[in-house]
């Protein structure tokens, strides 16, 4: 069985763009559990906040995702990706430590 894929399909590409974000969103909420399990002591607020940002702002953005699926806006699936994916690494850069 042969599975074509191209750039021109942006319903498939919408749909990887999706799962992308949706385990962003995992990634984002299973981090904190991650940090707890292999510290030695509790996790502050300040340590949990850029987590918790970064679970926000991927929810939102599936929520809008999937939204935009039910109408076939393929093109800006993608776009709220792309957009996602930047806003989530401008998070990280700014409270990564120096």
């Amino acid at each position: 069985m042969k599975v074509k894929f191209s750039l021109n399909d942006t319903s498939k590409i919408a749909k990887i763009a999706t799962i992308i974000i949706f385990l962003a969103l995992i990634r984002c909420i299973s981090e904190p559990f991650r940090l707890q399990h292999y510290g030695a002591t509790n996790l502050p607020f300040e340590e949990i906040k850029p987590f918790l940002i970064g679970a926000l702002v991927a929810s939102i953005s599936l929520l809008t995702m999937t939204v935009l699926s039910f109408y076939r806006k393929h093109k800006i699936i993608i776009a709220t990706c792309i957009m996602t994916v930047i806003v989530l690494l401008i998070v990280k850069k700014m409270y990564s430590s120096p």
